[in-house]
């Protein structure tokens, strides 16, 4: 083959691979992938674990919110919590306090589930709280 040809035919390739590219991107753009929003009270099976968010209370202090948690033994509660608020995604404090989840709270080995209280800063509009567990993400909004 001539030097020309297999220039020609490196082009033809690279513009199939570029529109092929282009053709996938459309597609992933138009993808919804949406995370349906339970209410209060409603339990939820994420991963491994099933959750359960009571109550949300925003209060000077900052926003508590009211969980229980069952499942795998020795998980500490507070990883994979967020919360959404004034259109910033915030951490759960891992502070002590009588009933709030701390840094130290795991789920129970005997298979009971724990029940504590996270506390999260103060916002003025508190959208949601998400967990997120083995790929999956479930939302609760007040």
């Amino acid at each position: 083959m001539k030097t020309r040809t297999l220039l020609l035919l490196s082009v033809g390739c690279g513009l199939l691979i570029l529109l092929a590219g282009g053709i996938k991107l459309f597609q992933v753009a138009n993808d919804r992938a949406d995370v349906p929003v339970l209410g209060l009270g409603d339990e939820a099976r994420v991963g491994d674990m099933s959750v359960v968010v009571n109550a949300i209370r925003a209060d000077p202090s900052g926003v508590e919110v009211d969980i229980e948690m069952a499942g795998v033994a020795g998980a500490t509660v507070l990883d994979g919590w967020s919360m959404l608020g004034d259109g910033e995604l915030s951490e759960p404090s891992a502070a002590v306090a009588e009933g709030a989840c701390d840094g130290s709270t795991v789920v129970p080995a005997d298979g009971s589930a724990v029940r504590c209280t996270l506390r999260f800063p103060v916002v003025e509009a508190e959208q949601y709280v998400a967990y997120q567990r083995g790929g999956e993400l479930r939302r609760w909004a007040p």
